[in-house]
């Protein structure tokens, strides 16, 4: 059954009030692909045009957010979706979460929410051989770990994570969120955070293959051609 979740920042706030010193979850795939787009966009202050992709994947994450809002017949907070989903399962887009221990924050494209446990869905675009990279795993994974911290300590339900090809219903790779994952998101949040403190050098793509698609490629100084 789809759901609409209130945000529970603007539930506790008023207003979704910016948290500077967090980092986005999103920033997990930066840091595997190329973590010097981290220091060009959030440190240098660079701003650029979004690629084609880029404005596809947006184009298509509103597309999906408004047909989920026309179909949403139950309007919860996060407390009582959770509640609820023990007894049937149910559905939610754009799901903002947190982990104020890793000040780590970002929105979940789907979750599902059943009595067997939850799914985090985060859609990516796939090409024909249908391989999932790490950049993609920590991402969806660095969602895990928030939910995980907002259902707390007392949730005795299982946590997948899941990426699916972007515009289709294919779940394309899935993994329990496990002990090891949810080591591995905090050994990368807490670098990440050492990387825009300046306390970390950032280390850049070696790869002409990253290179080239990034939408840094006409202002680094690192880029390799």
């Amino acid at each position: 059954m789809e759901t609409r979740i209130h945000n529970p920042r603007l539930q506790d706030e008023g207003a979704e009030a910016p948290k500077a010193d967090y980092i986005h979850i999103s920033w997990l795939y930066a840091q595997n692909y190329c973590e010097y787009q981290l220091f060009l966009e959030h440190v240098k202050g660079v701003s650029v045009e979004a690629t084609a992709a880029m404005t596809l994947g947006r184009e298509e994450h509103q597309r999906l957010e408004d047909e989920f809002l026309a179909k949403a017949e139950l309007d919860l907070t996060f407390a009582e979706a959770v509640e609820a989903s023990r007894h049937s399962q149910i559905s939610t887009r754009e799901l903002y979460v947190e982990d104020s221990g890793l000040k780590l924050l970002g929105y979940i494209d789907e979750l599902l929410l059943g009595p067997d446990g939850f799914t985090v869905i985060d859609d990516k675009p796939v090409g024909i051989s249908g391989k999932v990279y790490p950049s993609s795993k920590r991402q969806v994974f660095g969602y895990c770990k928030a939910l995980k911290t907002m259902l707390g300590p007392s949730n005795d339900r299982k946590i997948t994570a899941a990426v699916r090809a972007r515009g289709t219903d294919d779940i394309v790779w899935s993994r329990p969120f496990d002990t090891k994952a949810e080591k591995t998101i905090i050994r990368l949040a807490d670098r990440i955070h050492g990387l825009i403190a300046g306390e970390i050098p950032f280390r850049s793509a070696l790869q002409a293959y990253k290179c080239r698609p990034c939408r840094f490629f006409d202002v680094c100084d690192r880029r390799i051609v």
